[in-house]
């Protein structure tokens, strides 16, 4: 092709050579573009990708650039441009022969896998441009398609048949050959590390008794070479510099049957004779050098070796010096067996955010994305920054990918910022619901959309029924008010509670505001009001002298709260659906009644801390702690009667969202019922005015590519009694593991809790699942 290239620009030059002779040749303008032999190819298209145009100036560099440009269309044998005088003025005549078409692909031979599975990994089409690398291309990944599923002496033999139009069929003729098992590894050479250590970190397994399970048994080439440089990895960073691993060997050792033999030659271990820098004038060496974990007497390592070059750059980055480059340069002395190491540092200026080009976002509009960038157009660098970016674009949850591909500007201090989007819908339906011996069947449904007409504004109508609780809301959020960062919600619901031997029946509404101080910190403030009433009073589980019948005597059967709340967060999860790391800590502060009105006066206070630490192997450890408190006030000082707090504003611990295990507010003050005898038949749950509750929760990846993965979790807590102080030993204590499913339907949640030192009155286990949220 690069022949060809050169043919023809050597004669496009020739020819033009020869009809603009004069000095002033370059003056000549394009009075006519012409385009022929295109028969698939629109011409639009053609004139769309030259430069070339009518009007401007003759370039003989143009035309090869155009040339170049066609060609990597991929859709032409053969480009000629031909010129000649046309109204005083030059016509410029692209002469095309477009490359045979693709009629049929064919499959012969392949009887173990269906044509249906090959074609999913096959990128060529019929009615596609014909490209005998494009074949050939196709032929390997049909090859190692068959190498993935046992078959490694499979060949693949591409045979293209030419009709009489000039298109092309191709047919791939495959010999399968007899599905083969790696049966062995064997390696050899090694004394630091044994033959099974080596083995465990390696991608190519020996075939086992489960290998139908996995991967293992299966020799894979390019795994193979991958753990050459795995095994390289291990004696680098143990000091072996030196070491070299020689291509493996593959053996039959019988027709079924595979063996690879790795031969290691180890060397000598060296260690670090000295660490220095230079070409640093920006950063101090004392400043850089705390930043280089290697130290001198140390073994070598190159994984430390990276990671230190790694917080160089880092440290680079905060300065708005993105292009700054770290290299290492080594004096190994064989004879003391150690390497001095030099970091040569090449600082590069400062860089500036140039222009911020967002494409994919057919349904979002572009400010929403660009308000969540924490870089503008012309401000320093920043890789945290734009780190953050990415982030909060991700919590959004509009997009399926997002890649933000920073681009240098040539000989420039300039940095575009090219960001790319796949939206996915936003819109959802999900249900849930979980079941016990007790409560029976919770049914949740929800419908949602959460970038209403691209704006970002979320419209949400949530109905759960069943059991003991059954509630329908209605709610509109706008995450920015008149384009600043004040959010505002209206919120509708109607909800009704079963308790102990009675029923709460609630319907009400809210009102509320946000705002962002900071990239982490914002506040909310929330107005509410609402009106329970008490009804389905069963007699039999009535006590005399109750927390209901002290309500009804004070309130009577329907009570009216109006509330003001204030919540203060901070939230720097990387990802609020599924976090890694960061933190969320809230205080909500609520007063109701006094001088908003209402029926009854109390003031709630909450504390919630949650931490996120990544550990090994994708791992992440959670540990969230709630702290919270509601006491009533007298709203006349003048006059001596204190109204309770309605029974609707305790805290209930139990369940999901506080001690997994448990039943819904079992974890908390009980009044007894009972016979007439004497004896306790019932616990009626009654809440507390003051709860503590702590989770913890590892969770690990099951299946990494469908976002499947587990949770071991240990939940602590309880809700006391007005009378009773907070104390930790009293707190009731549960285990349990739990699934979850990051599904395209939402969040699914599958968990089991246990009960450490069941009482009489506890089921020992609970089981509940849920969809479209987590806790």
């Amino acid at each position: 092709m690069l022949k060809q290239f050169v043919v023809i620009g050597f004669g496009v030059l020739l020819l033009l050579s020869g009809l603009v002779f004069s000095a002033h040749a370059q003056d000549v303008k394009i009075t006519l573009i012409e385009v022929q032999g295109n028969k698939r190819i629109e011409t639009a298209t053609i004139l769309a990708k030259i430069k070339s145009k009518e009007g401007e100036l003759f370039s003989p560099s143009r035309i090869k650039e155009d040339i170049t440009a066609l060609y990597q269309l991929g859709h032409f044998e053969d480009i000629q441009v031909r010129t000649e005088g046309f109204e005083s003025g030059l016509k410029v005549i692209f002469v095309l022969k477009e490359k045979p078409l693709i009629r049929e692909i064919r499959y012969e031979g392949n009887d173990e896998i269906a044509t249906d599975k090959l074609k999913e990994v096959v990128t060529l089409l019929p009615r596609t441009a014909y490209s005998v690398q494009n074949i050939q291309e196709n032929a390997e990944k049909i090859r190692l398609k068959y190498q993935d599923d046992g078959y490694y002496t499979t060949t693949v033999m591409p045979i293209v048949t030419e009709l009489r139009t000039g298109d092309r069929n191709v047919t791939f003729y495959i010999d399968e050959g007899p599905k083969v098992k790696l049966s062995e590894v064997i390696i050899t050479g090694n004394k630091t590390f044994s033959s099974g250590e080596i083995k465990k970190v390696l991608k190519t397994q020996e075939h086992w008794f489960f290998s139908f399970l996995g991967r293992s048994g299966t020799l894979r080439t390019e795994e193979l070479r991958e753990d050459l440089e795995t095994i390289n990895d291990m004696y680098y960073n143990k000091g072996f510099i030196q070491a070299q691993v020689d291509e493996p060997v593959v053996e039959r050792r019988s027709d079924e049957e595979l063996v690879v033999k790795i031969h290691i030659r180890e060397g000598d271990q060296f260690s670090i004779r000295n660490i220095s820098v230079r070409g640093n004038a920006v950063l101090s060496t004392n400043d850089i050098m705390g930043d280089i974990k290697l130290k001198r007497g140390d073994v070598f390592s190159r994984d430390v070796l990276r990671k230190d070059v790694a917080r160089i750059m880092d440290r680079y980055d905060s300065i708005a010096r993105p292009f700054a480059n770290v290299i290492p340069q080594f004096d190994i002395d064989p004879a003391t067996r150690t390497v001095a190491i030099v970091f040569d540092i090449q600082e590069g200026g400062e860089v500036r955010i140039g222009r911020i080009n967002v494409s994919g976002n057919i349904k979002t509009r572009d400010k929403v994305i660009r308000r969540e960038f924490r870089l503008d157009e012309g401000d320093l660098y920043s890789k945290q920054a734009l780190k953050r970016s990415y982030e909060r674009l991700n919590n959004l949850n509009f997009f399926e990918t997002i890649d933000i591909a920073p681009e240098r500007r040539l000989q420039e201090p300039i940095l575009d910022l090219n960001v790319k989007v796949k939206e996915k819908l936003t819109g959802t339906f999900s249900i849930g619901g979980g079941y016990s011996s007790v409560d029976g069947l919770v049914g949740i449904a929800e419908v949602s959309q959460g970038n209403v007409g691209g704006r970002g504004q979320l419209l949400k109508l949530k109905l759960q029924w069943g059991g003991i609780h059954d509630v329908l809301v209605a709610s509109f959020m706008e995450p920015y008010l008149f384009d600043k960062p004040i959010s505002g919600k209206v919120d509708l619901y109607k909800q009704s509670q079963e308790y102990d031997g009675y029923t709460v029946g609630t319907k009400g509404g809210g009102l509320g505001l946000g705002k962002t101080y900071s990239e982490f910190l914002s506040a909310a403030v929330r107005y509410s009001w609402d009106q329970s009433t008490i009804t389905n009073i069963d007699v039999t589980k009535y006590v005399p002298n109750s927390s209901l019948e002290d309500q009804i005597k004070n309130y009577g059967a329907q009570v009216t709260t109006s509330a003001l709340s204030l919540t203060l967060t901070r939230d720097s999860r990387d990802f609020y659906l599924d976090p890694r790391t960061g933190s969320r800590n809230s205080l909500f502060v609520q007063y109701a009644g006094g001088v908003l009105g209402g029926d009854p006066s109390f003031t709630k206070e909450l504390l919630d801390s949650a931490w996120y630490v990544p550990l090994f192997w994708d791992t992440v450890f959670m540990a969230r702690g709630r702290i919270g408190y509601v006491s009533a006030f007298n709203e006349n000082p003048t006059v001596f009667e204190h109204r309770p707090l309605p029974l609707g504003e305790n805290f209930f611990v139990g369940g999901t969202s506080t001690v997994r295990g448990f039943k819904y507010g079992t974890v908390g003050p009980l009044e007894p019922v009972k016979d007439s005898m004497g004896n306790i038949v019932y616990y009626n749950r009654v809440g507390g005015d003051k709860e503590l509750i702590f989770n913890f929760e590892y969770g690990f990846p099951i299946v990494q590519e469908a976002r499947l993965k587990g949770v071991l979790f240990y939940d602590i807590g309880k809700a006391f009694a007005p009378h009773d102080d907070i104390s930790y030993r009293e707190l009731r204590h549960a285990i349990g593991w739990g699934i979850r499913w990051f599904s395209p339907v939402g969040p699914l949640r599958f968990e089991w809790g246990y009960i450490i030192n069941p009482k009489p009155q506890d089921q020992p286990s609970k089981f509940e699942f849920s969809i479209g949220s987590l806790f």
